[in-house]
């Protein structure tokens, strides 16, 4: 097994481990997209450690990009990395292969004179979950509708990091009903319910308006987000969405507005 630190656009090809183990429509779907994304971002809003088995295939991966160029539901101090996702495929946990994993992506960051390194803790038990990164020593230093944000000092014991505040916008009376796509487009999934949102839209004629903008320090500067997906300033889940689901809740504001 190899650890592979992604350098080249040519490697988003094999980006997402967890993509290998999931063979739903709604990964499928969203791969290409956020495969994309990476291949246009690599070096900048995302960097990436990946373990390869004997095959090539990545078992693991640990992405993340530097503050400044994060893109986070927070702002933090220059020098600090901020993790976006780790996963190992189910069939490999329990192996090690996410310490030895996070302890080649420590020896990176140290080596680079990182201050340390943030991370979102979940409540749930399959991502990202809070207690993964307290065993390590992370110690919470911020609590978002998101998640727990979390640090791990590097070279300096203290970060300076603040919740970004929303500032969405909310059409005005008689307009068409807005629905906002921030879009990161880092995860297959959310990729996959970005294609749903914007299939479901266009069935809506002038009713619903589409706006698109990609993710990054500036749309988070203008909209006080990092990502997501947005009716009339609504935030709605970003994650795997059938199209009805999204036509539920496209509907219900279509109603609203005419009320």
């Amino acid at each position: 097994m190899e650890i592979i630190r992604l350098g080249t656009a040519a490697q988003s090809a094999q980006v997402f481990s967890c993509v290998a183990e999931a063979p739903s429509a709604f990964w499928a779907e969203g791969t290409p997209l956020a495969r994309g994304w990476v291949a246009a971002n690599l070096g900048r809003g995302m960097e990436g450690l990946q373990l390869a088995g004997d095959d090539g295939v990545p078992l693991a991966h640990v992405y993340w990009a530097m503050s400044g160029q994060a893109i986070v539901p927070y702002r933090a101090e220059p020098g600090v990395a901020c993790l976006y996702c780790e996963w190992v495929q189910t069939a490999h946990q329990g192996r090690g292969y996410m310490r030895r994993l996070f302890d080649a992506l420590v020896a990176a960051l140290q080596a680079e004179g990182v201050y340390g390194i943030l991370a979102i803790g979940t409540d749930e038990d399959e991502y990202m979950h809070t207690r993964h990164f307290v065993r390590r020593g992370f110690r919470p230093v911020l609590d978002l509708h998101a998640g727990h944000v979390l640090y791990l000092p590097l070279s300096r014991a203290q970060v300076e990091v603040e919740p970004l505040q929303p500032r969405l916008p909310v059409p005005a009376a008689g307009d068409p009903v807005q629905v906002l796509i921030v879009g990161m487009h880092a995860c297959p999934v959310g990729a996959s319910a970005v294609l749903a949102v914007r299939r479901v839209a266009a069935e809506f004629g002038p009713r619903v308006e589409l706006v698109e903008v990609p993710a990054g320090p500036q749309s988070m500067a203008e909209y006080g987000v990092a990502d997501g997906i947005f009716i009339d300033g609504r935030p709605i889940f970003f994650g795997p969405m059938a199209d009805e689901q999204v036509r539920q809740h496209v509907s219900t504001a279509v109603r609203d507005h005419a009320s």
